[in-house]
């Protein structure tokens, strides 16, 4: 796995310690591991990004913390720079259908009886269509949502320094924003102009240590409401 850079990024050690966090309530329920398909709950755990197609994804975690992403082979080198452990499938759809290869994934992870997860399987994004998690399992998942989402709530240092960060760049967008808005001008205009060189002042100033994640833009955003 690639270290993370320490500065305003979310670190290795960080990762961890929301692994860990998620282990210990795997271990309390006697759940076997956990499979997430939501694209923001494997971003918080893994750091992986992605736009979520037909094609399926996953997190998955066993109880002992043995963790790896399930992807199609578009993602393969992208989730290798991230996890230690990547199961990569060709296609979908395909013969045999990706989720028999998940299926063998959380047998090798000894994931089996019960476990929790975020949805009943992956969801019908595109047309994808495919078996539920009890089926892949034999048994059906716990739903760890609330789980998920209460840790998420509570905002380590690094989180609150990421936001703090965000604050002063957004900032400088919202003063170009005003500073070029005129009479004649479309909002348009404006607002990709604000975008673009609020961004480039920030990649200027923080250089590679960002990386975009957002499936809908490169950089910073802002707009106008009430249009």
């Amino acid at each position: 796995m690639i270290p993370k850079l320490a500065s305003i990024c979310i670190t290795t050690e960080e990762y961890q310690t929301r692994i860990d966090r998620l282990l210990a309530f795997l271990d309390a329920n006697d759940l076997s591991g956990a499979v997430l398909f939501d694209r923001d709950y494997i971003l918080y755990y893994s750091g992986f990004a992605f736009i979520p197609t037909e094609r399926p994804i996953a997190f998955v975690v066993n109880a002992a913390g043995t963790r790896a992403l399930f992807v199609p082979r578009l993602e393969q080198e992208h989730a290798a720079s991230i996890a230690d452990r990547v199961e990569a499938y060709l296609e979908y759809p395909s013969d045999p259908h990706p989720m028999q290869r998940l299926s063998s994934l959380l047998h090798s992870l000894n994931i089996s009886g019960v476990c929790g997860a975020d949805h009943s399987g992956y969801p019908w994004i595109f047309g994808y269509r495919g078996p539920s998690l009890e089926q892949v399992v034999g048994s059906s998942p716990i739903n760890i949502v609330a789980q998920i989402e209460d840790q998420m709530m509570i905002k380590s240092q690094a989180e609150i320094a990421l936001i703090k960060e965000s604050i002063r760049w957004a900032n400088l967008a919202h003063t170009l924003l005003q500073r070029y808005t005129r009479p004649g001008i479309t909002e348009t205009e404006v607002s990709m102009r604000s975008q673009q060189e609020a961004t480039l002042a920030m990649l200027d100033a923080i250089g590679p240590v960002y990386q975009a994640q957002s499936p809908f833009s490169n950089g910073i955003e802002v707009g106008y409401r009430g249009r």
